[in-house]
């Protein structure tokens, strides 16, 4: 059944990593979605789920895959990881909230373009129209952090 998995997963982020490969425009912050983070979170189960040392886990949209396997000790790697995500970035200057829903796509390149205009946010959309469970729980996460902490820098 792990190998199975396994498959999906290998499947769904080749399929996302396609990303890295489009031209990139001014602003256009979509290679974040893809970018591999140094993160530890998980790395005492490396025996047990090898598939958690793959590079691809260590996205954004490695760690929204990990999310459709229902383990539950893969899917709070998950989480923890995309918490680590969300607060390198914040670190870094670059304050991501995450976007999906009808036009999402356009709308996140529209507010990217001045991103000086409200705490630096940069938005990303991943995904148009129609959402999966997985994407709306690593979004919840994924913005709850950056929330968190753009608030705990205001005060």
């Amino acid at each position: 059944m792990k190998n199975f998995y396994l498959s999906i997963f290998m499947f769904l982020s080749t399929f996302y990593s396609s990303a890295q490969t489009t031209e990139e425009i001014e602003n256009d912050f979509r290679f974040l979605l893809t970018r591999n983070f140094i993160l530890n979170h998980g790395s005492n189960l490396f025996d047990e789920y090898p598939l958690l040392k793959g590079e691809a886990c260590y996205s954004i949209t490695g760690c929204i895959c990990l999310l459709y396997i229902k383990e539950d000790t893969v899917k709070k790697v998950a989480i923890e990881r995309l918490t680590g995500i969300s607060t390198q970035l914040f670190n870094e200057g670059k304050p991501v909230l995450l976007t999906y829903g009808m036009d999402s796509a356009y709308s996140a390149m529209k507010k990217n373009k001045n991103v000086d205009d409200d705490d630096n946010i940069i938005y990303l959309s991943i995904a148009d129209c129609v959402i999966s469970e997985a994407e709306s729980i690593a979004s919840d996460i994924f913005n709850a952090q950056t929330i968190k902490l753009l608030a705990q820098k205001k005060e």
